[in-house]
């Protein structure tokens, strides 16, 4: 059911520890100061703010600090409990599973002597370090002019001090003071309190239009629609393992999903400024839906974020360790993953993926269907996975990949990709533990040679820090496809140049200049550019030979003939046929080879082009 606007204002309530009775509070006629009295009144006419045995809220005294978390603690319903144990809070003390819960969340630290002071009144810096450490109060250069007594602040405290003044949450007196070192009334923490806490929601239900400040949910169930919040909204861990859904929200703030399980926090069409995911005990399944915009997501736990959104997420910071299982759906510009972590992308594409040195030793594992476009390791990391990387750049050791991306650039000793080490320096080193063969993938006319990609560049430059691609299997063209597809530039370039020669009508050798004398050579009849970089053969006068090339590191020779590419290993004279009967060529009349830059050549015959690359 839909909350009217009065009903919506008694959710904004929450209990205090300060009553020690179950008794209702009887009638009182104490005075209750004026700047807090609306909220006093409305935490007492829900009748979760309770007073002593004879009903006084007794708004003038000062509030322990037990008394303080306890409210904090049923606001957010924090239900764990730390190990720890303090010399000065008896097992047996009603405060004493309050104390643990405050410990677990954060909240409070012990004095380093073994106590924690339980039941000391709380100065007021003490009351606003511990508010800016639940609501996540970040230090701001913009808190404006300091107190008046700004020295009597303690150094401890002053960063929260500030962030809380920046935030709206602590103002000072008349006087521009603070007051550090006051203890702080019971009175004066409702309203410090209520400030940080906005409205708060402790129901399943549906609630619509609110708007306000910031908001705390902690129970599950509840269905959030045009909600507009200037400041956070904190999910708390009170959701448990239930579901949330925001639609069309717009936050200003930060969403904290400390709550919620795999079934999960769903925000449909909502603008969210940064959403930060923390919930130690088990994941939390985020889903995006419609025209959700989101900036930011800090995960800082293990998590499944799934954006079945229209736009993509923009940044992604995986800040996790003890390798934490996170998985991603959906499309990301940028994923930085800082943190060790089993990360599982499962769809999708995430335009620049960033592995910290702080992600050592992490887990990824990309899903058949997963892309990324540029991969940079500055930590050692696994890939396995059937997903696709288009560009990678190793600056780190211990890297290894399922498979060879298109573009790979090496600063690191090595590169291990799929079973085989690969140098720095651009020489492939087979792994003698284990098969020799690649997992090349080409298919005629689906890819560009040596690239991957259409029009990506020069395939395998093999320059220094550039690993060329590891052997795959020989992929065959049409001219037609080789006009269409292949890059301008490098052996691809070269390879359109010829073609284009070959199929130029108004080249006629018949015309030619008859007072120009040529030398009998048989490979004059193919293709020399006016750079000098495409040469026939280095065989220019042994017939037979239509065209040959030496590979950059003078261990293969590749001849080719009439019948077909030879391979000649030139320490071994071991040889190796690539024939139209083997499906290496789409014809055995080779008019001219091109090296490919690496360990291959671009093979040209009558009917086609071959790019064989090994």
């Amino acid at each position: 059911m839909k909350f009217s606007l009065k009903q919506a204002l008694a959710i904004l309530a929450v209990t205090s520890s300060m009553a020690y009775t179950s008794a209702a509070f009887a009638d009182t006629t104490e005075v209750i100061p004026k700047w807090a009295a609306t909220e006093i009144a409305s935490w007492k006419e829900m009748g979760l703010l309770k007073g002593d045995k004879d009903g006084k809220v007794l708004p003038n005294e000062g509030i322990r600090k037990t008394e303080f978390v306890t409210l904090i603690n049923r606001i957010f319903n924090f239900s764990a409990v730390s190990s720890e144990t303090f010399k000065d809070v008896p097992l047996t003390a009603w405060y004493a599973p309050e104390i643990s819960k405050a410990v677990a969340a954060g909240a409070i630290l012990g004095n380093g002597e073994g106590g924690i002071e339980p039941l000391e009144v709380l100065t007021r810096e003490k009351a606003a370090l511990i508010l800016s450490r639940v609501f996540n109060v970040a230090t701001s250069a913009s808190s404006g002019v300091a107190f008046a007594d700004d020295a009597a602040i303690s150094s401890w405290a002053k960063e929260a001090v500030y962030a809380m003044k920046a935030a709206g949450y602590v103002e000072g007196t008349p006087e521009a003071t603070f007051q550090p070192k006051k203890e702080l009334t019971r009175a004066e923490a409702v309203k410090m309190i209520n400030r940080a806490m906005g409205i708060l929601i402790t129901d399943g239900g549906e609630h619509s239009g609110i708007s306000s400040s910031s908001m705390i949910v902690n129970r599950p169930g509840a269905v959030l629609s045009n909600l507009n919040l200037t400041g956070n909204l904190y999910i708390t861990p009170g959701v448990g393992e239930g579901d949330l859904s925001l639609q069309s929200a717009v936050i200003g703030g930060v969403v904290y999903i400390n709550g919620g399980g795999a079934n999960s926090i769903t925000i449909t069409d909502s603008k969210i400024k940064r959403i930060v995911i923390n919930k130690p005990s088990s994941p939390i399944r985020v889903v995006l839906k419609g025209t959700t915009t989101l900036p930011l997501i800090d995960v800082l736990s293990g998590s499944q974020v799934v954006n079945e959104s229209n736009n993509p997420i923009d940044t992604i910071n995986v800040l996790t360790n003890g390798l934490a299982d996170v998985s991603l759906n959906g499309n990301v510009n940028q994923l930085n993953l800082a943190g060790k972590t089993r990360f599982v992308f499962n769809g999708g594409e995430i335009t620049s993926f960033k592995v910290a040195s702080l992600a050592a030793e992490s887990r990824i594992q990309l899903v058949k269907g997963a892309s990324i476009k540029k991969l940079f390791f500055n930590g050692g990391a696994e890939v396995t996975g059937e997903g696709t990387i288009a560009e990678a750049e190793v600056n780190a050791e211990g890297v290894s990949l399922a498979s060879m991306p298109n573009k790979l650039t090496v600063n690191a000793s090595k590169v291990t990709i799929n079973g085989h080490d690969y140098k720095g320096s651009g020489n492939g080193v087979p792994n003698t533990s284990s098969s020799s063969g690649g997992s090349g993938s080409g298919s005629s006319g689906t890819e560009n040679p040596g690239t991957g990609n259409p029009g990506t560049g020069n395939p395998g430059t093999g320059e220094p820090g550039t690993v060329d691609p590891e052997p795959k299997a020989t992929v065959l063209y049409s001219y037609e496809e080789v006009l269409k597809s292949f890059s301008s530039t490098g052996a691809e370039g070269t390879a359109k140049q010829y073609i284009t020669f070959l199929q130029d009508p108004s080249y006629k050798p018949s015309i030619a200049n008859s007072a120009v004398v040529m030398p009998d050579l048989t490979n004059a009849i193919t293709f020399v550019n006016y750079q000098f970089n495409a040469k026939p053969s280095i065989f220019a006068s042994l017939r037979g030979i239509n065209s040959s090339v030496l590979d950059k590191n003078r261990t293969y020779l590749w001849i080719g003939t009439d019948s077909g590419v030879t391979r000649i290993k030139l320490s071994t004279n071991e040889m190796l046929a690539y024939t139209a009967e083997t499906k290496q060529l789409t014809d055995n009349k080779v008019l001219l080879l091109i090296s490919d830059g690496s360990t291959g050549v671009l093979a040209i015959t009558e009917t086609g082009v071959s790019h064989i690359y090994q």
